[in-house]
């Protein structure tokens, strides 16, 4: 998948919030503010990544050496923030020339930035520190005080906070005048941050699935920031699974999310909820889903199929339905798909008993 060109992140211009860089020396970013295309494309989320378990597509976009620093320390948590140029730009408070801009101005960076359509950005590779936490502490973890760059990975939202949150940063004049539509978070931003997460926590063991080890900048430092804010919604990041969300499912042509609730004995609504996707949205062949169900529900063998059939060219739905003794609509349920959409050679299709 490509991505744009352009890098959009890190914490809100004013935030004083450590953010990215990448240990790539050679970055070319113009002093004018102009980002050059010096960017690469990447099917995995930093060089560290080659054993996990899912490719995360992400764009690379390091910031200068010097916003970054060698990593000694372990990696055990994980900093949510939030970054826009609302301030300045209301009525275009995305601008990746403007946000990346942020970074180069005032020194600071993240590991990685999701833009408002879901896309991920690499800012800094996470064997380096990001300067994105600043001074702060967490109760829990009192020798993190002051250090938490040291010890985690950051990762910006390009978002804007309520109002309140955001009159540190702004006039009320100015928050008054941004499109509604700019403020809070998108449905893609959540789905590709929970991509990013299970990444994370495929490579780095010591960081928890819980809100302990995953947390805001406005819970490690209250008194100065106040991202991601109370629009982000804690509920939608997958935290501790239970041994029945463990099972995954790979998904195989043809099959539809009605055809693979129909073979756990779920629902749509459940798979949807528990994987943070639209229903809506095309799944694709190889794609792993969680697939939650009844406690103890984990060691549960699927339902196998009753039978299925491969389309052959001129074959429409009427001849197969009239060939397996059943009806169109039956196969049109059975498989998620629209009775009058045309069939593909090839295409594999569950025939209900």
């Amino acid at each position: 998948m490509q991505k744009k060109a352009f890098f959009l992140f890190a914490l809100g211009w004013v935030l004083l919030l450590g953010c990215t860089v990448n240990n790539n020396p050679h970055t070319n970013n113009d002093l004018d503010g102009t980002i050059t295309n010096d960017i690469q494309q990447s099917s995995h989320v930093g060089d560290n990544a080659s054993n996990q378990k899912r490719d995360v597509p992400i764009t690379d976009a390091t910031l200068p050496y010097q916003n970054s620093k060698t990593r000694t320390e372990k990696v055990t948590h994980v900093m949510i923030h939030f970054i826009s140029n609302a301030g300045v730009k209301p009525n275009d408070p995305y601008n990746a020339k403007d946000v990346y801009r942020i970074f180069l101005d005032y020194g600071l960076s993240a590991h990685y930035m999701i833009g408002r359509d879901g896309e991920i950005y690499q800012l800094v590779d996470e064997s380096r520190v990001a300067f994105h936490s600043g001074k702060g502490n967490l109760p829990e973890f009192p020798t993190y005080q002051n250090k938490m760059n040291e010890y985690s990975i950051g990762i910006e939202l390009l978002a804007v906070g309520t109002r309140d949150e955001m009159l540190s940063m702004m006039s009320g004049k100015t928050y008054d005048s941004i499109n509604p539509s700019d403020i809070g978070y998108t449905d893609a931003q959540y789905r590709s941050l929970n991509l990013l997460l299970e990444t994370i926590f495929d490579r780095y063991p010591s960081v928890l699935r819980n809100r302990k080890h995953v947390v805001g900048h406005d819970e490690y430092a209250p008194e100065r920031k106040t991202d991601p804010g109370s629009l982000f919604d804690w509920s939608r990041i997958r935290f501790k699974q239970t041994n029945d969300e463990k099972r995954m499912h790979v998904v195989e042509q043809g099959e539809s999310l009605w055809f693979i609730a129909q073979k756990y004995g779920t629902t749509v609504d459940t798979i949807v909820a528990a994987n943070g996707i639209d229903p809506n949205d095309y799944i694709w062949v190889g794609q792993e889903l969680i697939i939650p169900g009844k406690e103890g529900a984990g060691t549960e063998q699927p339902k196998e199929r009753s039978q299925s059939h491969v389309v052959e060219q001129g074959e429409s739905l009427w001849f197969i339905a009239q060939k397996y003794g059943t009806t169109i609509d039956a196969i049109a349920a059975a498989n998620g798909i629209d009775p009058n959409d045309y069939l593909l050679v090839g295409q594999e299709l569950v025939i209900p008993e």
